[in-house]
């Protein structure tokens, strides 16, 4: 449900993962691709924004959650 959230709120959904460094980041990135989809001239570039965007989310999300992962088995033992 959290990746369904990134495409399309990257920053709350980093916000919800608990990386507000990594949301403030994203949401520079996202509210760039958002002021571009507007304009016409640069409506291309806003989707690469966007999709930079949301890649960065995905991989974030993936990292905390592996690393959470990681520290249950580490303490699991």
């Amino acid at each position: 449900m959290i990746y369904l959230l990134a495409i399309f709120l990257s920053p709350l959904a980093l916000m919800f993962e608990g990386r507000p460094i990594s949301a403030m980041f994203n949401a520079v990135i996202w509210l760039l691709s958002v002021i571009c989809w507007i304009t016409i001239v640069f409506h291309h570039a806003g989707f690469v924004l966007w999709l930079v965007a949301f890649v960065h989310a995905v991989l974030v999300i993936n990292s905390a959650r592996q690393n959470r992962r990681a520290r249950w088995i580490a303490n699991a033992r």
